[in-house]
């Protein structure tokens, strides 16, 4: 996701519309114009933005007429305002061209004054022509801080668009081979660790089971385990030695047992 919303240029405001309205500046499709700039032509698209603070109404339209509208066509209109204005303070720019969402859009200024000289509204309309349909975009404000920035309308309506997403192929191309590069950069890296782990000689460490087990010369060492023990043992005496196959060396002979009363009998007789 990151990678697509880095290659690709979204606007700000999807469908025909203006990219840069002023701040305090409202959406509100409902509202239209007195006088629009082409008023007898059907009208197949509109919308509209508005601001109306301490009572100076501002306005934003974009109105969509199924024709491609040139220079002849805007140039008529340039002259019919021209003409529905005669009589009233009105004053109006020269007929000029303009880039706008990449085509060549035409355009003027109006200024509307009070008896005293005042401001009143600052207009600035244009048309934009595509290749089935023409958008007439127009911006009249009595803001005081717009009226005395003329030049700022003509930045707005500059800023119209059809609002469509565009691809930066070369871009994408280049991010893709660099995530490309990256991942198998990371993939090498952990082969490389289960690579090395397998190499690497594992101590077993010898459990109290393993030892009372372990292997001697001759056979299996059983586990030490104490003898049974005996009635004596059970009943709280003190075992009774293991008697030993031969006396020792150093021990004394026994002494002879008395003689029997017929062995007696007979040595009296013998004497």
């Amino acid at each position: 996701m990151t990678l697509l919303a880095t290659g690709c240029s979204q606007p700000r405001f999807t469908g025909p519309q203006v990219q840069a309205p002023p701040p305090g500046f409202t959406m509100n499709k409902e509202v239209t114009q007195d006088r629009p700039m082409f008023p007898a032509r059907a009208v197949v698209f509109h919308t509209a933005w508005v601001e109306a603070s301490w009572g100076n109404f501002s306005g934003i339209y974009v109105n969509g007429h199924p024709a491609v509208l040139g220079r002849n066509e805007v140039e008529a209109a340039y002259r019919a305002a021209m003409a529905d204005a005669e009589g009233q303070r009105v004053e109006f720019t020269e007929l000029e061209s303009l880039e706008v969402d990449g085509r060549t859009a035409w355009g003027w200024g109006e200024t509307w004054r009070l008896e005293n000289g005042g401001l009143q509204y600052v207009v600035f309309r244009a048309a934009v022509p595509y290749d089935t349909i023409s958008y007439a975009v127009d911006f009249l404000t009595g803001e005081p801080g717009l009226k005395i920035r003329p030049d700022s309308l003509r930045t707005v309506v500059a800023s119209f668009e059809i609002g469509r997403v565009e691809w930066n192929i070369p871009l994408i191309l280049i991010l893709s081979g660099a995530m490309v590069f990256l991942t198998g950069a990371w993939v090498k890296k952990q082969q490389a660790r289960s690579a090395m782990a397998r190499h690497v000689p594992l101590v077993k460490i010898p459990s109290k089971l393993d030892q009372e087990t372990a292997v001697v010369p001759g056979g299996v060492k059983p586990p030490a385990t104490p003898p049974p023990a005996g009635p004596a043992q059970r009943s709280g005496a003190a075992p009774s030695p293991t008697p030993t196959a031969q006396a020792e060396p150093d021990a004394p002979p026994a002494p002879k047992a008395p003689p029997s009363i017929a062995e007696a009998i007979q040595k009296k007789l013998d004497h």
